[in-house]
Parts: structure tokens; sequence; C-alpha cells
């Protein structure tokens, strides 16, 4: 016998058979304490009010992970406090993968303008980035600008410029008060209960402006009731191509890039295995053909597939950008 032949023959079956079980243990549900994951209802707490973005965006995902995990996801809404009531109930919670969060950008933002009772990089672990909506600047149709040029020149002659919002301590919040310090003119933050009231006052004509994101206001911009002034994100949106950035205003909007998104925590400690499983399963869903188009007639869209470690960047990232910009405002929360 070639016994060269015999120890390479059984060496190639040797490592098939751990490929084999490799791909084999990749295909098996994720475990937590107590068994596969998921065994039970997991509970989904939206930290907003029904109806808004973050509610709309955690029913539809919650449904898709029902049906592909076998288990009911149950969104259960805990408003208050800019989100804080909801985020700080779930950090509280066991770190088995059974309670998760989904939060606006408030959740990174609302730490460094305030005390909060999390840590937005460590209470609660990062898990998937869902989607986002551009910040839009819009105004009443009676105010007299039809592109950021205009509406800079306009804004510079008044003595006091109101803007609305769904309230304090948003990335609309902040990206109006960033303008205000670029630009140095007297915008004044008016802080609303929900998008709906602001976006209302301006269509009215009780406020001149607001800055909002765009699922809010899409539908008053289309009927002509709303004038859509600039994006304030870094790059034109695929939602409304022919809409210019504020970058594209001038130089001194260089830093800009402004937009609420939606992201997916669960308590610190939970299972790498289950974060993983969660985090494959909610890119592929959000990613989808489906869901694209499901939030592009929303007026949001996803923000692109993110593993677990790009996810954690991101939102680093987003927590010191925003730690930033209060400081350069000198904003506090009750502005």
């Amino acid at each position: 016998m070639d016994f060269t032949l015999f120890h390479r023959a059984r060496s190639m079956a040797r490592a098939a058979a751990l490929c084999g079980l490799a791909l084999a243990a990749s295909a098996m549900p994720a475990h937590a304490q107590g068994g596969a994951y998921p065994a039970k209802p997991v509970t989904v707490v939206v930290a907003f009010p029904p109806g808004g973005m973050t509610d709309i965006v955690s029913r539809a995902l919650a449904k898709e992970l029902q049906e592909r995990l076998k288990q009911p996801f149950v969104v259960e809404n805990r408003p208050g406090g800019a989100g804080q009531v909801g985020t700080e109930y779930v950090a509280r919670q066991s770190a088995d993968g059974y309670t998760l969060l989904v939060g606006a950008t408030g959740y990174v933002i609302a730490p460094a303008m305030k005390k909060v009772g999390y840590d937005p990089l460590k209470s609660l672990e990062p898990v998937a980035v869902l989607a986002r909506a551009p910040n839009l600047i819009v105004v009443n149709p009676g105010v007299p600008a039809k592109n950021a040029q205009e509406f800079l020149a306009w804004a510079k002659k008044q003595p006091n410029i109101p803007f609305g919002t769904a309230g304090a301590a948003g990335s609309t919040h902040l990206g109006g008060e960033w303008l205000r310090k670029v630009t140095g003119y007297q915008f004044t933050h008016v802080p609303y209960k929900g998008a709906a009231p602001a976006t209302n006052d301006a269509v009215a004509g009780q406020i001149p402006m607001a800055v909002q994101d765009s699922m809010s206001v899409s539908a008053f911009i289309t009927s002509g009731r709303l004038r859509p002034i600039a994006n304030l994100a870094a790059e034109r949106s695929k939602l409304f191509p022919e809409l210019p950035t504020l970058r594209e205003a001038g130089a001194q909007f260089k830093d800009f890039d402004v937009y609420t998104w939606l992201g997916l925590y669960a308590p610190a400690g939970t299972p790498a295995p289950v974060l993983a499983l969660l985090n494959g399963e909610i890119n592929r869903i959000m990613n989808s053909p489906e869901m694209t188009e499901r939030l592009r007639l929303q007026y949001s869209e996803p923000l692109g597939v993110k593993d677990l470690a790009q996810t954690r960047s991101f939102v680093a990232a987003e927590v010191a950008k925003w730690k930033r910009v209060v400081l350069e405002t000198g904003v506090s929360a009750e502005e």
C-alpha cells in the first residue's frame, strides 16, 4: 500500500468532515442561556409613541424576524424623555436577547446634552443599523425663498426666525442649532411634542420653517404646502435627487451630515452568538429589495449592510460627532 497516498486521503477526509461541521454549526440557531435562541417571544421596545418613523420601521422588522426565526417579536412602545425612558428600561433588562431596543438618533445625542441613565457605548450593545431619513429644511410657501442661497439671504435680514422640530435632543434640533452657529443668524428652536404638530404649524404659517425628517414632511412637499430648501445630509438622497445639500450652498457647511437614523440594541453582555444571529438576519431583512421599496415609499432608506464591528464603529462615530456639535453650539436639552 502507498502509505503516503493513504495518509493524504485520510487528511483530506478529516478536513472535509471538519468543514462540514463548521457549515452545520453556522446554520444552527444561536444559543443563549437556557438553549437555542429564540426559544420564546422577544420584546422589541420602541422608545417613541406609535405612528412615527421608529414605530413603523420597528413593526415591519418585527414581522419579518418573526417569520424567519419562528418566534413572536412583539413591539412595545415605551415613549418619554425623547427616547430616554425606553432606553433606560432596556438597559436594565436581562442580557439574554429577549428584550431589544429600537432607538433613533437621540440615543447618541442625549448623553452629550444632559445626564441620562445610560452610556451609549457601554450600557447597550449595538446590534444593527436599520434605516435613515434625510433631515430637511422646509419652509412655508410664504417665505420668499426657493433654494438655500435665497433662504440664507432672507434669513440674514430677519431679527428672529423660529424653527420647529419634533422635540429637543434629536438630530433635527441639533441640525437647526448647527445652522444657527455656522451662520450667526437668529434661528430660535421651537420644540414640539412630535413631528406632526411642528409640521402642521409650518404648513399653517404659525412658524416660517421647520427642520424635519423626510418621512414627516414628504406628503406636504408633494402637495406644495411646504417648500424644501436643503438636505442637511452630506450627500444628495435618492429620495430627493433634485434637492441640493446644504453643503452645496457654501464651504462653511462642509461638515454638515445630519439625518435621522434608527438602530437596534441589546443589553450589554448579551451572548455573542445571539448578537451575530440578529445582526445577520436584520441585515438581510433591511437590505432586501422588498424592504428597500417599503422604506422608499415612506421616504426613508437602508444604510447598507454592517456587521457587528461596523455597527459598533458607526455608533461610536455618531457619539463623537454629536458630542462635538453640542460643544460647538453650546446647546442644552431645554433649548
